[in-house]
């Protein structure tokens, strides 16, 4: 959360940027006869009745509920936020004995309110820091605490905005919450100045949904929906279905009866060069929106976190004007992309990606920004004229967007086989090289979550490089954000250690290198002790180092790009190197041993220049015929996206040769011997300037499809461990794509401190 928390000097300025309105200001303080609170069960109890049995806040709309020992049974985290505001039809059910036994819920709470006893040691802002982050152990838990429960109304509702109390003994604090970033009222004495609460209680109450943070472009759907019935009939298609059919499954799963189901719209953009539809009599300065809608159940996707683009993916389906569920099933992305200068809509670079036959990319169905649907917080903080200059921040402006594309993918971690994985990869090498040397256009977004496995219509699995929100011409000024641009944990070094670095071929090849190696570790087999592969993985792909103030790459990783070898000593108390075995013999090396040890000398080559790279000219478009190799393979025949490849032969399994003494010769090569850990023969390098030589080096190892095992998968050796965000954390056990607008890293911590 560093440089996302602002607090104006005054509460008027709070009040006159965001609840300023026709309703008048109240002098009364509903809150004036507060006693001296004990405890926090005494503080909830008292606020819930002064709120309920005041003029304040219209009964007929919302009615406070005290929910402070029951969590939402949908929720991972367990949280339970003291007080809320809920729509009076929605009021939590008693669930025991009193009026305080109600259980939370986070998809139907409207406002958040929470009680600590200390007014300081329990302050989760520390006005007295530059940054206002707190560092007493009690104040950063108390920010997890507030940030964990605006996290769950985020993920549960389809919010623009979410506004919070904070009641602090006899003090509090109003708090704004956007995707830009958070604005709290500095701290007041409510028994004395509580009529500046009473009156922000009495314009919120007063104010329509939309105002009061709800999207009003999701419509949540009711059990008695006839939307509702038919999204039921269509998941029971699964009986008739392909047993194979990965996203007919998708679906079902997310008609969860526990999660609200929403129908979505979509402002379609017009594509480029359609004409314009015909202005009416009454509409002559601005052509008619079209809208599309689409239903949705739970997301199958859930990046998480307050500040961001919160990126969610659905499996949808579209709704047509007559109400009926048509057509097959897309995937819909809503987030909050970041609103600058020379970054495109996702939508558009598609559309061009499109245009040029890129293959392995999704192909664009509609997209288009939510009218009115813009962050505040970065205008609030660009009025406030800041003098002193250690005090930064950096809100970004975020627009609400929606995209549809035709495919629905799953995540690259269930590959089949190890072939399988990089064939993977090498589809979205393929991708990146048309995409730049086609249509000039770079990702620089390459991570995990961004490359999906895709069935094609014949039924054959591929890569597809997804998520290009990110992505840059290569011939335009560097679309420059506040700060960096990538996922951490797959990013190269060297854009890791300059943050003002611009992504360049290689950093992304580099990228596509750390993805094969995150996915290998975890699943196939190596010399690493698997009780020591999650340390493993964070101290390579998590951990990182200061240096004046900025995070800098992790040792693990730059030593691996630096050396040319991946040390896994610590993991293994014996001094070696990281290798690739044979699943039934560790003493023979698998096929992926020598791709890696190919790669990991060219990167050393790379970091042992003298000098960082320049921009490299563009290269003349001379993209390989993606045909012509899979054809030689007997693979494939097309990759226009109506005709997608055919899969590719299927390798055979290598049977274990035990203990026989068969000599060298005999072997094959993709089972070598394991070479010492400090062996002086290496491979030669390649180059890693341009695409060709990797794409090469990927095509040499495809080709050798026969000394690929079948079954050296494994279990996925990595524990549901969380790892706390600068941004902020995330619930446990939930999908990590860690695409960071700061991409900073932070100490691990508990699940309820979260900065």
């Amino acid at each position: 959360m560093r440089g996302k928390i602002d607090i104006p000097p005054t509460i008027k300025e709070f009040m006159d940027l965001y609840v300023q309105d026709y309703y008048p200001e109240l002098n009364k303080n509903i809150f004036s006869g507060a006693p001296s609170f004990s405890n926090e069960t005494d503080m909830y109890k008292w606020i819930t009745d002064t709120i309920n049995n005041s003029d304040v806040v219209d009964s007929n709309r919302l009615v406070c509920a005290s929910t402070p020992y029951k969590s939402d049974r949908n929720d991972s985290t367990h949280q339970a936020v003291d007080l809320g505001l809920y729509p009076t039809k929605f009021k939590p059910i008693n669930e025991g004995d009193g009026e305080y036994n109600r259980r939370v819920n986070w998809s139907r709470i409207d406002l958040s309110i929470e009680c600590k006893v200390d007014p300081t040691d329990q302050d989760p802002f520390d006005e007295s820091a530059d940054d206002l982050l707190p560092i007493a152990a009690d104040r950063k838990k108390a920010l997890g605490q507030i940030l964990t429960y605006v996290e769950n109304v985020f993920m549960h509702q389809h919010r623009t905005l979410h506004y919070m109390i904070l009641f602090l003994g006899h003090y509090a604090r109003i708090v704004r919450f956007d995707h830009s970033g958070v604005y709290s009222t500095t701290k007041f004495n409510y028994k004395t100045h509580g009529a500046i609460l009473t009156t922000f209680l009495y314009r919120y109450s007063a104010r329509d949904a939309a105002q009061r943070g709800h999207d009003p472009t999701a419509t949540r759907l009711e059990l008695r929906d006839p939307l509702v019935a038919q999204m039921r009939k269509l998941g029971q298609e699964e009986k008739k279905a392909n047993p194979d059919d990965h996203v007919q499954r998708m679906f079902n799963a997310s008609l969860d009866n526990a999660w609200p189901w929403y129908k979505l719209e979509v402002h379609v953009q017009r594509k480029s060069g359609e004409p314009e539809p015909p202005r009416g009599r009454l509409r002559s300065h601005q052509p008619p929106r079209i809208t599309r809608s689409f239903v949705v159940g739970k997301p199958h996707f859930d990046a998480g976190g307050v500040v961001g683009r919160g990126t969610r993916g659905y499996v949808a389906v579209e709704v047509d004007a007559g109400g009926q569920l048509v057509g097959p099933f897309v995937y819909l992305k809503d987030a909050w992309r970041v609103d600058h200068d020379g970054i495109e809509q996702e939508g558009c670079v598609l559309e061009e990606l499109n245009h040029h036959k890129v293959p392995f990319v999704p192909t664009l169905v509609c997209h288009g920004d939510l009218k009115g649907q813009v962050t505040e917080s970065q205008d609030a903080w660009a009025k406030r004229k800041v003098k002193n200059p250690q005090v930064k921040r950096t809100f970004k402006k975020h627009q609400h967007y929606r995209l549809v594309v035709a495919e629905v993918g799953k995540p690259l971690e269930e590959f089949g086989s190890g072939f399988k994985l990089v064939s993977a990869v090498f589809c979205c090498l393929l991708a990146h090289q048309a995409a730049y040397e086609k249509a000039g256009i770079i990702h620089r977004d390459i991570s995990s979550g961004n490359i999906l496995l895709y069935q094609g219509a014949n039924g054959v699995w591929m890569g597809l490089l997804n998520d290009w929100e990110l992505s840059k011409r290569v011939d335009s000024p560097a679309a420059r954000q506040p700060d960096r641009t990538g996922t951490w944990q797959f990013m190269s070094a060297r854009a890791l250690n300059n943050p003002d670095k611009e992504i360049l071929v290689e950093d992304e090849i580099e990228a596509f290198f750390h993805v094969l190696l995150f996915h290998a570790v975890r699943f196939l087999p190596h010399s690493i002790h698997p009780d020591r592969v999650p340390k493993f993985l964070e101290d390579y792909f998590d951990s990182c180092v200061t240096f004046d103030g900025e995070y800098r790459c992790g040792s693990a990783k730059s030593m691996a790009m630096e050396g040319g070898f991946i040390s896994i000593t610590t993991y293994n108390l014996t001094p070696t190197t990281l290798k690739f075995v044979q699943r039934n013999d560790m003493n023979t090396a698998h096929i992926l041993d020598e791709l890696i040890s190919r790669l990991l000398c060219s990167f050393k080559e790379v970091y042992a220049e003298e000098n960082a790279p320049g921009q490299p000219s563009r290269p003349v478009p001379a993209h390989e015929d993606v045909n012509a190799f899979w054809s030689a393979l007997g693979q494939m025949s097309n990759v226009e996206a109506d005709a997608p490849p055919v899969t590719p032969p299927k390798p055979t399994k290598v049977r274990s040769r035990g203990k026989s003494r068969a000599p060298k010769a005999s072997r094959r090569r993709g089972q070598r011997k394991v070479a010492p850990a400090h062996s002086d023969q290496g491979p030669a390098p390649i180059s890693l300037r341009e695409h060709r030589p990797v794409i090469a080096l990927f095509r040499e190892f495809m080709t050798r499809a026969t000394e690929w095992p079948t079954d050296d998968k494994g279990e996925d050796l990595r524990v549901k461990y969380v790892k706390a965000e600068d941004t902020v954390g995330l619930a446990p056990n939930r999908s990590r794509k860690h695409t960071l607008d700061n991409a900073q890293p932070a100490p691990s911590t508990s699940k309820r401190s979260r900065i």
